[in-house]
């Protein structure tokens, strides 16, 4: 399982909404984000709430989720750079408050990435 996968994955489960966004499709999307985040289902809930923020689910988003994908399976391509810094930020914060429960390899991975991006303050 990797991003490229989630990622069509999402986009095909748009089409099978019609592109409209119902709480139906994005408990869906949920669901499949938690399945390739596989992390603690709480802690991908977090990621897939600070994504969403909000808005609805749209193209971005997934994107957006696709990299928080990568990132966890410790597969982040550094030179797309989709994340900002306030992403950055919030991921050192939540990788700090679940690193106990989390396998150590990925959060150094995480941290590292962290680091790379200037967000560890």
């Amino acid at each position: 399982m990797n991003a490229n996968e989630f990622e069509r994955s999402s986009k095909h489960l748009r089409k099978k909404y019609n592109y409209k966004n119902s709480p139906e499709l994005t408990d869906e999307i949920m669901e499949l984000f938690e399945r390739y985040m596989d992390q603690p289902e709480d802690l991908s809930r977090d990621v897939f709430d600070f994504v969403l923020d909000g808005r609805e689910l749209g193209d971005d988003e997934i994107i957006k989720l696709s990299d928080m994908v990568d990132l966890f399976r410790m597969d982040y391509n550094s030179d797309f750079n989709r994340l900002g810094l306030e992403d950055w930020r919030y991921l050192k914060d939540l990788v700090n408050n679940w690193a106990l429960d989390m396998d150590m390899d990925i959060v150094t991975y995480v941290m590292q990435r962290v680091v790379d991006a200037g967000a560890f303050d």
